[in-house]
């Protein structure tokens, strides 16, 4: 089933979450069931796959990056969630990127998508590469690849019509688009410079918009109104994360542009042990759900990866 009609359907009571395909040098398969199993028990509705674009580890005697993919699998990882979970009703939804991809690259992955039975896709810029020392280079497109998630998002929305590129015709593969958006502002922009670039994407071709995370609703309620008065329909999901580590209070706002509130910030402060500081993240969260319910969200999408509490929070919601 398709994610918006899900949404559709769901009445406000649909639950989602995001997950890393595994490092094979670590984990196998084995480790997405193991963080899904009590999820899927709990009844969320889909899965969002991440990717992962390969990053710098050395330089050639030529001076040409030798890149290495930490993560691979996305598809892999969404086949064998629908494999597992197709009959519990769970969808797979993977994401495809600018990064890394040029345009028939992802033409090629979409036809994959589609032969794997994979009805959702979420649209994505991406990360840029990491250099060798792990930090973020400056964002620079495939040549022959798409520079902005609006066109990447028109690509796949062509594919609907029968259209694959170069304007030819042939079959049509009709996915769902998701695609993301920012309730404080992206790259350092003022939040209000995001509708303009949601209407591209919706414009393009996009169902529905699945928000960075946030820890202060207000900025949520604000994206939407705005959005509303922009004449944006699509359903805006909200993207939340149960803070469960101290260090995240600077390296959250450093990597995702999101505000720590002086409250919860205070809060997470006064604890040293591991459990206090994740019970007081859990609480926070717990209590951003129940006031985003009461305000008629459509939904509720969770980033689960890297051991968050997400299956704390669903249990207190539900």
């Amino acid at each position: 089933m398709k994610v918006i009609d899900i949404l559709k359907k769901g009445g406000g009571n649909i639950i989602s979450v995001e997950i890393e395909p595994p490092n094979p040098k670590i984990h196998d398969i084995e480790h997405v069931y193991k963080i899904l199993d009590p999820l899927i028990d709990l009844g969320i509705d889909y899965v969002n796959i991440t990717y992962h674009a390969a990053r710098i580890i050395e330089y050639d005697l030529n001076d040409n990056p030798v890149l290495e993919t930490s993560k691979p699998g996305t598809m892999g990882v969404s086949g064998a969630i629908m494999m597992k979970y197709g009959e519990d009703g769970i969808e797979a939804v993977p994401h495809v990127v600018c990064t890394s991809f040029n345009k028939n690259e992802t033409a090629v992955y979409l036809v994959d998508l589609g032969y794997l039975g994979i009805e959702n896709v979420m649209a994505l810029r991406g990360d840029p590469r990491k250099d060798t020392d792990g930090k973020f280079l400056t964002f620079k497109h495939e040549p022959g690849g798409h520079e902005y998630s609006s066109g990447l998002i028109k690509q796949i929305s062509n594919l609907r019509n029968g259209i694959h590129l170069g304007g030819k015709k042939g079959i049509k593969i009709d996915f769902c688009i998701g695609a993301s958006c920012y309730p404080e502002g992206f790259n350092g922009s003022n939040p209000t410079d995001e509708i303009p670039r949601l209407k591209e994407k919706v414009d393009a071709g996009a169902d529905y918009l699945v928000t960075q995370m946030f820890f202060d609703n207000y900025d949520y309620f604000k994206l939407r109104e705005e959005a509303e008065k922009a004449g944006i329909h699509v359903p805006i999901v909200p993207g939340l994360f149960p803070l469960f580590k101290k260090k995240y209070l600077e390296t959250l706002p450093e990597f995702f542009e999101c505000k720590i509130p002086n409250d919860l910030a205070e809060q997470i402060e006064r604890y040293n042990q591991k459990e206090d500081i994740k019970e007081a993240g859990i609480e926070w969260c717990v209590k951003q759900c129940e006031e985003l319910y009461r305000e008629g969200v459509p939904s509720l999408h969770f980033f689960a990866n890297r051991g968050a509490p997400v299956k704390e929070v669903i249990e207190a919601i539900k």
